[in-house]
């Protein structure tokens, strides 16, 4: 680093949680390069669509996201009256800061994650829910006597685990908007986060502008947080996996796709678009 840094006593401290490794580390850097050490740690992010923190020794997934300063002597400002507190502000001239760096772990969950590019990174959550499928009872068969009648009026019910994948992608420059627009209400066309074809739903997303560091004003770190959910509909039936455009048939009996003037209920679309940034900023 170009800055002159020292590391004080105490420091590090190192946890490990539900969320993985985080740790903290504490330096004395002069008070006039708190921007340049900040941006050194941080990564000088804006040029280049995000940026990398610093990684933490011998953890290559975690990484610095937030410095703190504060005066090393809180109680020796420079002597100088502060009339306008939009201009004015306590300095400490050929005093110190004390800096304190934040790492997390920031590696993906998920071995087979989309490709995010270079600066970015996914966070991952999965859930599960249900869904009720009413079967009529027309061309069941008692396993132990075939020859005993199935009533009319029989509620059959199956029950299709869903699972929900919510897959947040932070650090975003240029969200992809059009692809987005584009992709809700689709299935996937191939296989996705482990998902057989045509069995992932993209419901939406939820986007949110984040302002990030913010130690240049210059250059401010503009990124989005892009969330999406899927939600995997599986009908595991003769040995064959069913997505989201097949329903149960009675005669023959089957899940079938259904279809109107060739197409499908549901289009089929490539969801490696979603991570990947659109040419202009958003």
């Amino acid at each position: 680093m170009a800055v002159r840094f020292k590391e004080l006593g105490g420091s590090p401290v190192e946890q490990y949680g539900a969320d993985g490794f985080s740790a903290w580390r504490e330096f004395l850097v002069a008070w006039e390069d708190r921007d340049q050490f900040a941006a050194e740690v941080l990564g000088e992010a804006w040029g280049c669509g995000g940026g990398w923190g610093i990684g933490y020794p011998g953890k290559p997934a975690v990484r610095a996201v937030s410095v703190r300063f504060e005066p090393f002597e809180p109680d020796r400002p420079d002597q100088k009256p502060l009339a306008d507190l939009a201009r004015d502000l306590n300095s400490y001239s050929g005093s110190f800061a004390k800096a304190r760096v934040e790492y997390r772990t920031l590696a993906s969950a998920r071995a087979d994650d989309p490709k995010v590019p270079e600066g970015t990174y996914l966070t991952y959550r999965m859930r599960f829910s249900a869904e009720y499928v009413p079967l009529v009872a027309r061309g069941w068969q008692w396993a132990d006597n075939p020859t005993i009648p199935v009533p009319d009026d029989l509620q059959i019910t199956l029950s299709v685990p869903i699972t929900e994948h919510h897959v947040t992608w932070h650090r975003v420059v240029n969200p992809p908007w059009d692809a987005i627009r584009a992709l809700q209400g689709k299935v996937n066309a191939g296989p996705f986060l482990g998902a057989a074809p045509g069995t992932l739903l993209l419901e939406g997303a939820d986007a949110d502008k984040q302002f990030q560091s913010g130690y240049d004003l210059a250059h401010p770190e503009l990124f989005w947080r892009v969330h999406y959910v899927f939600r995997e509909r599986a009908i595991k039936f003769g040995g064959q996996v069913y997505g989201w455009n097949y329903h149960f048939r009675e005669r023959p009996a089957g899940w079938v796709a259904l279809v109107q003037n060739g197409r499908p209920l549901y289009e089929a679309g490539d969801f490696s678009a979603l991570f990947q940034f659109t040419a202009t900023q958003g």
